[in-house]
């Protein structure tokens, strides 16, 4: 066989090898996740005692052994509830509201920061709508006085007139709100971050207000809003060549060569 038929047929059987392998595509780690409970009051973040071994939420850094770490896929999900009472002492018109006086359009507002230590100072943020509650009584035959509403379903069956929903929402007898917010990282600072051997430490926060008014002067009543979320992880990256790929590289290299070694022998005369 000629050098130039051996060194076709050689780079033949490496692109047909290539054509039926598969291509590198963009691989996908599986997803950690880290929570803190529903059930912590707020305001809360790094420093809150009954978090204490929480918070930073702690996830594993990518292996770059793995291949070259791409994006970081982060989704918080949130949920809030309250639990709000409102005492009558004279006829008059309570309202309270889950935002403070002073910002009373802001509701619980949820974050989570970057890595611990570093100058990344925010990753996700989210917005909880303001709950308000809203009752008059007092003013009418047969209510009478003191009297007290409540969220508590031990204290008041839902659907009572004495149970308290938010306004406008009759069927929120939970008297909570659920969202989530989503956002990918590539860029190779924050990138950078997230790869090691080690774990990573994302801290989060949740904030919330109240207020109360009382068109009368008399009469009482407070909020308490209770705030949680779960952080899913997960890094998307390159992975390393198939140990196939070199092979077919070697392949072709090898006809090269071939047509060098057939070049060197002399021709018979």
């Amino acid at each position: 066989m000629r050098p130039r038929a051996i060194v076709f047929g050689l780079f033949g059987l490496a692109a047909s090898l290539t054509a039926t392998a598969t291509p590198a595509r963009a691989a996908v780690t599986p997803v950690q996740t880290a929570s803190i409970p529903t059930s912590t009051q707020t305001d809360w973040g790094p420093q809150t005692r009954s978090l204490f071994g929480q918070n930073p939420l702690v996830f594993n850094q990518f292996d770059s052994s793995l291949g070259t770490l791409t994006g970081v896929n982060l989704t918080m999900a949130y949920s809030t509830n309250h639990v709000a009472t409102m005492t009558f002492t004279t006829p008059s018109t309570l309202t309270v509201r889950t935002s403070l006086p002073s910002s009373p359009d802001v509701g619980t507002m949820i974050s989570l920061s970057g890595p611990s230590g570093s100058s990344v100072s925010n990753l996700l943020t989210a917005q909880a709508p303001v709950f308000t509650y809203t009752r008059t009584y007092g003013d009418q035959p047969g209510q009478n006085l003191p009297q007290q509403f409540s969220t508590d379903p031990n204290k008041f069956a839902p659907g009572s007139q004495f149970f308290l929903t938010p306004d406008g929402q009759p069927g929120n007898t939970t008297n909570s709100f659920s969202g989530s917010a989503s956002r990918t990282l590539s860029d190779a600072s924050q990138l950078s971050l997230f790869t090691g051997s080690g774990t990573i430490g994302l801290p989060a926060t949740a904030s919330g207000g109240s207020s109360f008014t009382t068109s009368s002067g008399n009469g009482s009543g407070m909020v308490q809003t209770f705030a949680g979320i779960t952080v899913s992880l997960s890094y998307t990256y390159t992975p390393v060549p198939e140990p196939s790929s070199v092979a077919l590289l070697g392949l072709g290299g090898g006809g090269l060569l071939l047509v060098r070694r057939f070049r060197r022998r002399p021709m018979p005369a």
